[in-house]
C-alpha cells in the first residue's frame, strides 16, 4: 500500500474530529437539525484550516444513508464513496483550471439532472475567487435559484476576491488560524498513535513554524520524522524547519537588555556559519521581544504568548530587569528596521548595525520618574535656598553691635509711624523707589509669578498716609478679583494692615506730527546735467524748434 502522509492519513472525517471551527461545526450540525440547511456556502480563511474537510464532511452529513444527519455514519456506501473521492454526486471542481464561462455553461447543464445515486449533488468549488468574471456573472443566477437536488460549496483563501453579487446569495462561514496549543496537542496525539516519541518542545517548535495551519504541521512533523526518526532534538527541528532556536532568541534578546555587544555579535556569527537565514532569525527576535513586552505586563498574561513553560519563566525573569516603557521602545525599534534589514545588499552587516543600535538604546523614564526627580530638585533647591538665608541673616546679626534692652527706645502704638519706618529693611529716609524695590523683593519671595511680572512693570509714584499711588507702565490686565485680593493682601503685610492701593494708568503718549516741508520746484536745468553726467550724449528738446522751459 502506498504511504500517505498526515494530512491526508488523518483527515478528519466528521464534525468532532475538525480542530479549532467550533463555532463552523456546532451551527452546520443545527442546521442539519433543524432541517434549515442553505443551498450556497461559502468557507474563507487561510490554507489548512479545514475548509475542505468540512465542506466533505457536510456532503456525507446531506447524503449518508442516515440522513441528512449531523452524525454521519461513514460506514454506509455513500459515506465510503464520499471519502474516497469516487461518488459521482459530489463533484470538487478546482476553481484555477476551470476558471472559463465554458467550464460554468457545462455546469449549469448537468446540475439539471438528478443525483445518481445520493439524496443531493454537492458542488465543492476549491479556490473559487480563482473564476473569471464572466463565470461568476454566468454562475448567478444558478447559484441564487439552483435545483432543490444542488449544493454549492465555495471555498477560497482571498474572499475579497469574490463579487458581492456571488457573497450575497451565499452562507459565509470565516475559519480562523488554529491555535498553537490546539495544534501542538492534535501533534502529540498522532505522535502517540503512531509510536512516535518526540519532546514536547520540538512538538511546540513545530506548531508555531505552522502559523495557525494544521496541514503545514502535520507536513512539518512528517519532514522531521523522515529526517531523524522518532529520537529528533529540538535543535535538529529548528534546523529542520529554518526557524531559529529558542535559546538563540533569549540569548541575543539578554545581550540586549544587558549591552554586551560582544556577544550579540558571536550569536550572529554562529548562525552565518550555520547557515541560517538572518532575516528569518530578526523576524522571530521581533515576535520573542513581543513575548517579552508580554511577560512585562502582567502574569494572567500567559495564554498570550505562543511559547513554553520555561521560556515563559525565562521572559519574565528578563522582563523584571527592564522598565516597560524601554520594552515598548525597543519593540518599536526593531519593527522599524525590519524594512531596513529587507533591502540591504549585506544581510549580516546590516544585522550587526541594528542590533548594536538597540543595544545603545538610552533607557526611556516613565513620566512619573521624571515628575518625582522634578520635585526632588525643587526640595533641594528650597532647602539650599532656606540655609543661605539663614546663614546670611546670622552673618547680619553677628556684624550689628549687641544693644542693651533697657537703652532700646519702647514703641507706642498710638504714636503713627512714618512712612518708611515701618518697612523691614528700609531706611528711615528711603524713597519711593527704594520702597518699591524692596516691596517687589517681597513680593518676588511670596509670590513669584504672573502677579510679580505685571507690578515689575509699574512704579510707585506717592504715598500719602495709608494710600500707594501705582503708575503703571503699561495697561494693567488684572487676572479676576483673586489677583487683586492677593496684591492687597501683600500690600497690606508689608506696608501695614490699613494700606490701599490706588492704580493710575498713564495715558499714551502720541507723537507729534512734524509738517511736511513745502516741496521745492523742479530745476530743469539741473536735472539735464544730472542726466548728462550719469548717461552722457547730448540733450535734445522733446519738441524741435521749441525752447526748454527754465
Amino acid at each position: 500500500m502506498a504511504y500517505q502522509v498526515l494530512a491526508r492519513k488523518w483527515r478528519p472525517q466528521n464534525f468532532e474530529e475538525v480542530m479549532g471551527q467550533e463555532p463552523i461545526t456546532r451551527t452546520l450540525q443545527n442546521a442539519l437539525i433543524a432541517g434549515r440547511v442553505a443551498h450556497a456556502f461559502l468557507f474563507s480563511g487561510p490554507r489548512g484550516v479545514g475548509k475542505t474537510s468540512v465542506a466533505r464532511i457536510l456532503a456525507k452529513a446531506l447524503n449518508c444513508e442516515a440522513g441528512p444527519t449531523p452524525h454521519p455514519d461513514n460506514t454506509c456506501e455513500i459515506c465510503r464513496a464520499i471519502t474516497n473521492g469516487s461518488c459521482l454526486d459530489v463533484l470538487e471542481i478546482d476553481g484555477a483550471s476551470n476558471r472559463g464561462i465554458d467550464e460554468v455553461r457545462d455546469l449549469r447543464e448537468k446540475i439539471k439532472y438528478l443525483p445518481a445515486q445520493s439524496k443531493y449533488k454537492v458542488y465543492i468549488i476549491d479556490e473559487v475567487h480563482m473564476l473569471t468574471k464572466e463565470a461568476f456573472n454566468a454562475l448567478l443566477k444558478t447559484l441564487e435559484e439552483p435545483p432543490a437536488h444542488a449544493v454549492f460549496i465555495l471555498a477560497t483563501t482571498e474572499p475579497h476576491k469574490v463579487p458581492v453579487t456571488i457573497l450575497s446569495r451565499c452562507q459565509r462561514y470565516d475559519f480562523r488560524r488554529i491555535p498553537t496549543g490546539v495544534i501542538q496537542a492534535h501533534l502529540a496525539k498522532l505522535a502517540e498513535q503512531e509510536g512516535w516519541n518526540i519532546d514536547p518542545e520540538g512538538l511546540a517548535l513545530v506548531a508555531r513554524a505552522a502559523e495557525g495551519g494544521l496541514r503545514d504541521a502535520q507536513g512539518f512533523l512528517d519532514q522531521v520524522v523522515t529526517f531523524g526518526g522518532d529520537g529528533v532534538t529540538v535543535p535538529e527541528i529548528a534546523r529542520i524547519l529554518g526557524v531559529t532556536d529558542r535559546g538563540a532568541l533569549l540569548g541575543a534578546l539578554t545581550a540586549i537588555i544587558d549591552r554586551h555587544g560582544p556577544d550579540l555579535l558571536s550569536l550572529i556569527e554562529a548562525l552565518y556559519n550555520q547557515g541560517q537565514d538572518l532575516g528569518r532569525f530578526y523576524q522571530d527576535l521581533i515576535l520573542y521581544a513581543r513575548h517579552l513586552l508580554v511577560a512585562g505586563l502582567h502574569p494572567e498574561a500567559r495564554h498570550l504568548a505562543a511559547v513554553a513553560d520555561t521560556e515563559w519563566d525565562a521572559l519574565i525573569a528578563l522582563a523584571r530587569r527592564t522598565p516597560a516603557v524601554h520594552l515598548h521602545n525597543l519593540l518599536s525599534v526593531l519593527l522599524q528596521g525590519e524594512e531596513d534589514l529587507k533591502r540591504a545588499p549585506q544581510p549580516r552587516l546590516a544585522l550587526e548595525v541594528l542590533l548594536l543600535r538597540v543595544i545603545h538604546l538610552e533607557p526611556v523614564l516613565p513620566l512619573a520618574d521624571w515628575l518625582a526627580r522634578l520635585d526632588t530638585l525643587e526640595k533641594r533647591l528650597e532647602a539650599g535656598h532656606g540655609m543661605a538665608s539663614a546663614s546670611a541673616g546670622a552673618g547680619e546679626r553677628q556684624a550689628r553691635p549687641s544693644v542693651p534692652a533697657a537703652m532700646e527706645p519702647a514703641a507706642s502704638p498710638a504714636a503713627p509711624a512714618s512712612p518708611a519706618a515701618a518697612l523691614p529693611g528700609v531706611p528711615e529716609d528711603a524713597g519711593l523707589d527704594e520702597q518699591w524695590q524692596a516691596f517687589l523683593q517681597f513680593v518676588q519671595e511670596k509670590e513669584n509669578g504672573p502677579l510679580y511680572g505685571k507690578l515689575a512693570q509699574c512704579r510707585l509714584v506717592g504715598r500719602s498716609d495709608n494710600c500707594l499711588k501705582i503708575a503703571m507702565g503699561r495697561p494693567w490686565n488684572a487676572n479676576g478679583a483673586r489677583h487683586e485680593a492677593r496684591l492687597q493682601e501683600l500690600a497690606r503685610t508689608f506696608f501695614g494692615p490699613e494700606t490701599t492701593l490706588e492704580f493710575e494708568v498713564d495715558a499714551p503718549k502720541t507723537p507729534k506730527k512734524t509738517p511736511a516741508a513745502p516741496k521745492k520746484p523742479l530745476d530743469m536745468q539741473k536735472l539735464q546735467q544730472q542726466a548728462l553726467e550719469i548717461f552722457g550724449g547730448e540733450w535734445i528738446s522733446a519738441t524741435p524748434g521749441k525752447e526748454e522751459p527754465e
